[in-house]
């Protein structure tokens, strides 16, 4: 259940398309990833219920999370319905036979107990920016342990900085520098995991009919600051990121009924490529990806394209560009995307020097 600071924790919604991603990473890879779930917040007005909403949330989830070890679950955005809901989340994962760890925090409320019931495989404390800026965060976490009798050698800490698109390297590295310091005992938690997300909020950023690079703040402050100076460190914490959506960027938002600009949001080594179209109100997105492909696999783009060979998500995005069809909605595009994410990470993080 251990893992080191060569390992990868994506942090992704448990939607359909991230869902099949997790199903479509090379198995080569999947023993160096432990995804953390987490259970989008119920729209009443797309799931009346709980049960429906679950039903829609676990369907195709433990087959796809099969090929790893454990993962993290986390339905703290599930937190306004209630204790039960968060109950709900790990009893039906465990009638599953999925192996998780139950995700929760030292502020939280709605889900705690049932976190702490489904312990048989430890807990994961969320630790959040939020609960940084409040100050005290040492004395808490600590307090929360004691009163829970909790165990660092049993726990997973995930530092979360989360959203950190406002920021530049330098700031996210700084703040890591600031958040990790108020954090006890580093060597004893039986993993240690930091994590943030510096993809944009909105694909507003980029143009219509044109591209953008932005850079990938969180990985370039964990490699550049965190790990460069490991050796002046007590415990380099594993690397973990929102792969490409903003943490806040996709509750209340479904691809099937709802219109939005078709865009390849694509890994470099150091940035994001977001290759932008128009609006799916004004042309289909079944007929704006093939031409989207085409710049990054053929066209002015094309040096930034890694392979078709590289990842499964590599090879689809070639076969639209080559005239493929049935891969032109805006999720088995979030789809590829997250599949040669989460590839890339694993490959930059297998190429680093380790002792």
């Amino acid at each position: 259940m251990t893992f080191g600071a060569d390992h990868y924790v994506p942090v992704l919604k448990v939607k359909r398309g991230e869902k099949r991603a997790l199903a479509l990473v090379s198995p080569t890879l999947q023993p160096r990833i432990t995804p953390l779930l987490e259970i989008v917040e119920r729209k009443p007005d797309k799931a009346p219920s709980v049960d429906a909403h679950l039903d829609t949330a676990f369907k195709d989830l433990a087959e796809s999370v099969r090929p790893y070890s454990r993962c993290f679950l986390d339905p703290r955005e599930m937190a306004p319905d209630g204790p039960a809901a968060a109950d709900e989340v790990y009893q039906r994962a465990d009638a599953l036979g999925i192996v998780f760890t139950p995700v929760t925090g030292i502020s939280r409320t709605a889900d705690v107990a049932a976190a702490l019931q489904y312990q048989s495989r430890g807990v994961a404390l969320r630790l959040t920016r939020e609960e940084f800026d409040a100050g005290s965060l040492r004395p808490n976490l600590l307090g929360f342990m004691d009163h829970h009798g909790l165990r660092p050698e049993q726990t997973d800490l995930i530092v979360d900085l989360g959203a950190v698109d406002d920021l530049i390297t330098e700031g996210v590295e700084a703040l890591s520098h600031a958040f990790l310091f108020e954090v006890p005992d580093h060597s004893r938690w039986r993993t240690f995991t930091l994590s943030a997300c510096a993809f944009p909020f909105s694909m507003a950023v980029v143009e219509r009919h044109s591209h953008g690079i932005v850079p990938r703040a969180e990985w370039l402050a964990w490699r550049g600051g965190l790990y460069a100076r490991r050796s002046e460190t007590v415990r380099l914490p594993t690397y973990s990121d929102c792969a490409i959506q903003h943490p806040a960027g996709v509750e209340g938002f479904d691809f099937r009924t709802m219109q939005a600009s078709a865009a390849v949001r694509y890994t470099t080594s150091e940035d994001w490529l977001l290759i932008k179209g128009e609006s799916t109100r004004l042309t289909r997105p079944s007929a704006q990806f093939p031409e989207l492909a085409t710049q990054l696999v053929y066209g002015h783009l094309r040096s930034y394209f890694a392979d078709s060979g590289h990842c499964a998500g590599c090879e689809s995005m070639k076969a639209v560009a080559d005239g493929a069809s049935g891969i032109g909605s805006l999720e088995a595009w979030r789809r590829l995307g997250t599949i040669h994410h989460v590839t890339a990470v694993v490959e930059a993080l297998a190429r680093l020097p380790w002792p």
